[in-house]
């Protein structure tokens, strides 16, 4: 473990003041807290005193009360000593936070009261399923950290929680004490020895860039569930805390399955939610289950009822069956699938789009006056009752391009669905640059909400679906482009469609919240701490990895000349990106890592990328020529 002592005067995108004299570290230290804490303000002051004690070896007290013997205090949230101060949240907008530093306190508070109206705070449901009040779970701190000598049971705010104090503390936590957390087990956090910890004086006022940063929770993938090496689940829940997820309170997914339960007949297993029989709710000429039948999206009834039950969301009711609604987002995003409606009406809208598409998409508009045209007419009828409440839609598959000749209402929030890690593909990168931008371009002028769906997970997803061993999708160059584009077209938040590898996702985060940071830095920054002696071999591992999988030359030519969507396939996989001679390179590099790692924690570190990217990667290729 490296040794050094740590002094910090950071500057970057922040208002900084300097003095004279700076904060030392004793251990006459005092963590303070008001007596009836948050729970983000408890977790942020427990993982404090936690690093604090890790990094330094000084056990600081957790009280609520300054005793008049101590020589510095570390104020955590908002209590009557920072009220003194003249500090306090209300002043702070939202996920803002303050780091406020002199030569005897250290004042951390931050945005702690949410900001979505009251009466339906703890409703609704994510796109993963859970409501906050669901989310706000208890978890064995003990084993989460591996240390016996903490708190036991520690209740966690939901990621959805306003929990600024929490973005304050992790913030001071890796900005002072040099801690890195590169996944959820403690083998994966980098925890510098300080001999000595001492900060000039210094005043940071911030909030992450990215307002909403959420996913689908797919840590136990391959690549990940190695290299995090198996985390339990309260590791997990923990590092989501840690890694700033959540924020704002969005979710938009497909939200009508419980309408057949609702409204066709009776399902034994919930009857309770049968409300009457509708049969003119539904597609005309189809059938299937409740995931499968569409919906008549001109009837005038159902439209009404969709709308209905947002302004039953609205005034604090909940979400009924298997909707999808959180903070002032209530979604209404049709089933997967494109088998519309036969009825006249129906197909005279879908008539007028049947040319709207470029080449063999995915994403695109042959069925956009047909869906944005429903989704417009709920958004006028809530508008009429709840005028400061929004709609979620995604704008997704043959509904993806913006209907340039309809006025949409500005009370819908619009998530285009974005395919970012397959850009190898010349064509799928300029039909979704194009539908982005579109959307871009029109929230600027209505003022309009836009977040991101972006497909993370892939080629990992792929390779699950279709049973074979994917070369990696490692990108991050390309992912920070990316995040420093979103951020400068003020996209409001982005849902991870999977989370794949390890460095990747860290990346991700991190770029969330501060986009103005330099790729190549975290990415050498994470070598070298996380790897050590092996530090440049795993680079060189990671990189050649990269550059084959991101770069189209390396991908056949109809692929480099087709406007189409395109997935990695096996073959695409170990002919064309994981040839045997990429493969002899990659197992140098890997071999020579494993020679050179000197540490247990450098040992393990490297193993855990071994045995889940390069073990995986072998057992693909091999299954490939051997078949």
């Amino acid at each position: 473990m490296l040794k050094y002592i740590i002094t910090f005067c950071f500057s970057l995108c922040f208002s900084i003041l300097f003095a004279h004299e700076a904060y030392i570290l004793d251990k006459n230290t005092q963590i303070v807290i008001s007596p009836d804490p948050s729970n983000s303000v408890r977790l942020a002051a427990v993982e404090l005193q936690y690093f604090i004690g890790k990094t330094t070896g000084l056990q600081i007290p957790i009280v609520h009360l300054c005793s008049n013997n101590v020589d510095k205090v570390i104020f955590v949230g908002q209590s009557s000593y920072t009220d003194q101060y003249g500090i306090s949240e209300e002043c702070l907008g939202e996920q803002e936070y303050l780091i406020d530093v002199s030569p005897q306190r250290i004042i951390l508070i931050g945005k702690d009261t949410d900001v979505t109206s009251e009466i339906i705070c703890d409703k609704g449901r994510s796109n993963n399923g859970f409501s906050p009040e669901e989310d706000r779970r208890q978890i064995n701190y003990q084993q989460a950290t591996g240390n016996s000598d903490v708190v036991s049971q520690l209740t966690l705010p939901s990621i959805f929680d306003a929990q600024g104090t929490c973005y304050a503390v992790y913030d001071f936590i890796e900005r002072f004490l040099g801690v890195r957390f590169y996944g959820p087990s403690p083998k994966n956090i980098v925890v510098p020895s300080i001999q000595r910890l001492r900060i000039d004086n210094v005043h940071i006022q911030r909030a992450p860039a990215i307002k909403y940063r959420d996913g689908s929770l797919t840590f136990g993938w391959p690549f990940m569930k190695a290299q995090f090496m198996d985390a339990t689940e309260d590791m997990l829940h923990l590092y989501m805390r840690r890694m700033r997820m959540g924020g704002r309170r969005w979710a938009a997914n497909h939200a009508f399955t419980g309408f057949q339960d609702r409204f066709l007949k009776q399902n034994p297993a919930r009857p309770e939610l049968f409300e009457g029989s509708h049969p003119e709710y539904f597609a005309v000429g189809r059938g299937g289950g409740a995931s499968e039948r569409q919906f008549c999206y001109t009837n005038p009834d159902f439209i009404h009822q969709v709308a209905q039950d947002a302004i039953r969301y609205f005034e604090g009711k909940g979400t009924i069956a298997e909707q999808v609604a959180l903070g002032e987002y209530f979604a209404i995003v049709p089933l997967d699938n494109s088998s519309w409606c036969t009825c006249d009406e129906c197909q005279k809208l879908l008539a007028i789009d049947k040319n709207n598409i470029l080449g063999q998409h995915f994403n695109c508009g042959t069925a956009t006056h047909y869906i944005w045209n429903f989704v417009n007419k709920v958004a006028h009828e809530i508008k009429r009752v709840a005028p400061d409440k929004k709609l979620a839609a995604l704008a997704y598959h043959v509904y993806a391009y913006l209907p340039k000749d309809i006025k949409l209402e500005d009370n819908i929030a619009v998530a285009p669905c974005l395919h970012t890690r397959n850009y190898w593909a010349p064509g799928m990168k300029r039909n979704e640059m194009m539908l982005y931008k579109s959307w871009i371009e029109e929230s600027k002028s209505s003022g309009r909400d836009i977040f991101l769906w972006s497909y993370l997970g892939f080629p990992t997803e792929r390779g699950l679906v279709t049973n074979f061993n994917v070369f990696p999708g490692f990108n991050a160059h390309a992912t920070g482009e990316q995040m420093r584009m979103y951020a400068t077209d003020g996209v409001k938040g982005v849902y991870l469609c999977g989370l794949s590898e390890q460095i990747d996702f860290y990346l991700t985060m991190k770029l969330f919240d501060n986009p103005s940071l330099d790729t190549d830095e975290i990415l050498d920054e994470f070598f070298d701490r996380y790897f050590g002696k092996a530090a440049e071999a795993m680079k060189k591992f990671y990189l050649k990895i990269e550059s084959v999988y991101s770069d189209p030359a390396n991908y056949p030519s109809y692929i480099q000349t087709q406007d189409a969507q395109f997935h990695q396939t096996r073959e695409l996989a170990w002919k064309y990106l994981g040839t045997p001679r990429v493969m002899e390179e990659l197992e140098g590099y890997i071999e020579q890592a494993r020679l050179e790692a000197e540490s247990i924690e450098e040992k393990e570190r490297v193993n855990s990328w071994k045995i889940g990217v390069w073990d995986y990667m072998l057992a693909g290729f091999n299954d490939y020529y051997k078949n």
